[in-house]
């Protein structure tokens, strides 16, 4: 078997095997792998300024939920999920692996979470976030019918992608990976088993920082800089060259530079750089970035005396439970589904109320439970409840509130 690859631009589009027959085969690899772009966008979050802080804040909090295994409404002591979920590998503790796992959902749209395990039925020894740019889908993402039947579904499952790991590449099959969605998957064809990016929306706002960073950098070292304009009359004596560098040197290595007239008047190069408004288009693209991840200026705010503490602690708390929770939520009920807890009557549950910022939510949670128990109370007294009526009515409005 000989193989080529045809690239363009450093990029691979299709890859050409001959088999020893001498017949051709093609894979076109532009739709086979769509996590192409995944090692650009991982470099931005590493290297963008705003891009970095937004996905660390987001990693951050989704990194710091309490899980909880629930039978029905009672929890389950030692349980092995929940053993599994806070030493899911040798490399990191419990936080490290949803911090990544934020990490790599808001970069790429979708992270796939490995299973290591003996036998399909039993509970995986270890679990991992495989990075995003070290994936190709190997087309095994793309369907071109419904799967209903446990026979498509065990024929998707045997599909395969390639992962590479420090220079090894395994064949893993779909049905050992739990996907996970950062927008949702099927937005566009051959897109079930992924979602898009984030960044595909603001690529160009990204670009607009980076350009105003530097931009803002050379004006820094330009406004330290100082030129001579000649306002002689072309009679005055030259400045030699030995008088030039003493000059220089002694106002800080060419900070000014200067002519060969004697008479001269001096200016900045740069005159007014707040004319420039580079920190006004920066908090303003900035803003943008932070509205395509579902936060406002009172979580991050670029703006100067534009958000109060109590806003911003109003800012947090909403951009927990709308956003943050909802993905943890969702997170736990693609654990549920792929290890068999509601088949069982049991699930596991995240919650951050734990949090010191979240204690508002909290005492408005236990106030209104009090004052459901005292109109509970209150029905039994007048015998418009009985005992079984109240306890239904209890449990049904705690599990609610989720007390």
């Amino acid at each position: 078997m000989v193989t080529k690859s045809v690239s363009f631009l450093g990029r691979e589009l299709f890859r050409v095997e001959r088999n020893r027959a001498g017949q051709f085969s093609y894979t076109f690899l532009d739709g086979g792998n769509t996590f192409a772009y995944s090692d650009q966008y991982l470099k931005w979050s590493h290297e963008n300024i705003v891009l970095m802080t937004i996905i660390a804040l987001r990693s951050r909090l989704y990194s710091q939920m309490e899980i909880k295994h629930y039978k029905g409404d009672v929890l389950v002591e030692n349980s092995p999920y929940i053993a599994l979920l806070n030493n899911p590998n040798y490399f990191q503790s419990k936080e490290d692996f949803f911090f990544q796992q934020m990490w790599f959902l808001s970069v790429a749209g979708t992270d796939f979470v490995y299973q290591i395990k003996a036998f399909t039925n039993e509970l995986p020894k270890a679990i991992y976030n495989l990075i995003p740019s070290d994936i190709e889908l190997n087309n095994a993402h793309k369907v071109n019918k419904f799967i209903v039947t446990e026979k498509d579904k065990k024929a998707f499952g045997e599909r395969q992608i390639k992962y590479t790991l420090d220079d090894t590449v395994y064949n893993l099959r779909l049905s050992d990976l739990i996907p996970l969605y950062d927008l949702s998957n099927g937005l566009s064809n051959n897109q079930f088993f992924q979602s898009k990016s984030r960044i595909e929306g603001i690529k160009k706002v990204l670009c607009n920082i980076d350009e105003n960073v530097k931009s803002k950098n050379t004006n820094l070292q330009m406004s330290a800089k100082y030129i001579g304009k000649n306002t002689g009359t072309g009679n005055e004596s030259q400045l030699q060259p030995t008088d030039r560098q003493n000059i220089e040197k002694s106002i800080a290595r060419n900070s000014l530079l200067l002519t060969n007239q004697g008479s001269v008047d001096v200016q900045h190069l740069v005159t007014n750089m707040k004319q420039l408004y580079l920190d006004e288009q920066f908090a303003d693209d900035a803003n943008k970035c932070l509205l395509a991840f579902e936060m406002n200026k009172n979580v991050l705010n670029y703006f100067a005396k534009d958000s109060t503490f109590d806003n911003q602690s109003q800012g947090i708390i909403s951009y927990i439970q709308n956003s943050i929770h909802t993905t943890a939520k969702n997170t736990m009920n693609s654990f549920n589904q792929q290890w068999g807890l509601y088949e069982k009557g049991e699930r596991l549950v995240a919650s951050y109320d734990h949090l010191a910022v979240m204690q508002p939510v909290v005492n408005d949670k236990i106030k209104s439970f009090t004052e459901m128990q005292n109109a509970i109370k209150l029905g039994l007294e007048n015998l418009t409840l009985d005992a079984k009526q109240a306890k239904e009515m209890s449990d049904s409005f705690k599990l609610k509130l989720g007390l």
